[in-house]
């Protein structure tokens, strides 16, 4: 294992989303401005005024597990799992090549564990049931201890959360850790299901959650004036990072490099974010990269449609790009994928990914009513063909945790 500064590139990705468990159909899907927003099932959610969110709908656990195997693992395990055998088998991984004690683990989760392990507490409360699976099932480890079992990767094993911005956090991370030469390769991403009635009940009380319970794929609006809330999501995006050197012995197609990670806090309040620490977190990517402003091509917007955080990031985009930030395309794809906090950045890195690939920007869909205070180009007409080199993410979380990745073409 080299242990000088390495180039970090992608050589394999998986998702399982609200708009399909296998990359075609969630990247057919999202560039033709599709949501997978619907309504939730009445019987899982009967006192709850809200019960629209973006689902990875028709997944059937029986397709990719035993019984025994599903009841142990909680939905984001087995979501994270699903994406990770895609991400997998398209980086090779399993080949002779591969040593599995140089393979990192970093996949992270935020509130899977809560929702997955809701159903022992009530049943605990209401009729003194005790379950062995209680705590396996509440550990937000268990997306990435799980992948790590059940290939047999023996690298560094840990999880990552940082509430929204769980996933570009672990994949700054595995780029750190595979650039500093302390592993070859790292398994990463995010996997989260927040659909238990406690879980929903508690962002439904922050009034953070869009009402338009009549039209759930027009719900989610980000950057319309008429925004009124996020739609909780769920969702697990896994890639592969490998050391550049490792990745052209292995002789594997390299879809894209990781060029930056900036992170940041805004040290002000729990669930109101200010422009600055965003702001510091972007600076300091475009800084880990070696670009400017003059760089960047597209920003995927960390945009979660609330009234709060929309407008905060514009002015944000502004403070670090200036007059640039006019000309720059930026995305809000939680309007398609719903929000599904620890798992968001690492689809919305993927999607980004892809952008690359086919050169090509997917619309910010459900945009309605111009804001003043939101005045940047969000690609509302339509998918946007125009030529690609690096991709800004961002990722902005409750607590004040920011992180930005900066994803390019490979050359």
């Amino acid at each position: 294992m080299s242990h000088e500064r390495e180039r970090v590139v992608v050589t394999g990705m998986g998702v399982a989303s609200p708009l399909g468990c296998n990359l075609s159909e969630f990247w057919e899907k999202l560039v033709a401005g599709h949501s997978g927003v619907g309504f939730l099932e009445d019987d899982t959610f009967p006192e709850l005024p809200i019960k629209i969110g973006a689902m990875v709908w028709g997944y059937d656990e029986t397709q990719h597990f035993d019984s025994k195997e599903a009841r142990r693992m909680s939905r984001s395990s087995q979501l994270g799992l699903v994406a990770a055998a895609e991400a997998i088998s398209e980086a090779k991984l399993k080949d002779e090549q591969t040593d599995r004690c140089e393979v990192g683990v970093l996949v992270g989760s935020s509130i899977g564990g809560f929702s997955g392990s809701d159903p022992f507490f009530k049943t605990f409360y209401t009729g003194g049931r005790l379950s062995p699976f209680t705590i396996p099932i509440s550990m937000n480890i268990g997306p990435g201890a799980n992948i790590s079992i059940k290939y047999g990767f023996q690298g560094p094993l840990l999880n990552v959360d940082a509430a929204c911005s769980t996933a570009a956090h672990s994949i700054g991370y595995a780029f750190q850790m595979i650039r500093s030469g302390m592993v070859d390769v790292a398994i990463t991403g995010a996997a989260d299901s927040p659909f238990s009635p406690a879980v929903v009940g508690g962002w439904l009380a922050l009034h953070a959650l869009s009402s338009r319970v009549d039209s759930p794929a027009e719900a989610c609006r980000p950057f319309s004036a008429d925004r009124d809330g996020l739609v909780l999501g769920e969702g697990a995006g896994i890639l592969v990072l490998e050391a550049e050197s490792h990745a052209i012995r292995r002789g594997v197609p390299i879809l894209a490099e990781i060029k930056g990670y900036g992170a940041s806090a805004d040290s002000s309040h729990l669930t109101q974010p200010t422009p600055i620490g965003p702001a510091l977190a972007m600076k300091r990517a475009l800084k880990d990269a070696g670009l400017t402003v003059d760089d960047v091509d597209y920003i995927n917007a960390h945009a979660t449609g609330t009234e709060w955080n929309d407008k905060n990031e514009t002015r944000a985009i502004k403070d670090v790009f200036g007059a640039r930030a006019y000309e720059i395309p930026v995305v809000g794809n939680k309007a398609a994928l719903g929000h599904s906090i620890a798992g968001s950045g690492a689809l919305e890195l993927i999607g980004c990914v892809l952008s690359l690939r086919d050169q090509v920007v997917p619309p910010t869909i459900n945009y309605k009513v111009p804001d003043p205070e939101c005045d940047l180009d969000y690609v509302i007409d339509g998918c946007r063909e125009l030529p690609l080199h690096n991709v800004m993410s961002n990722s902005f979380a409750f607590g004040g945790s920011n992180a930005v990745l900066i994803v390019g073409e490979y050359h």
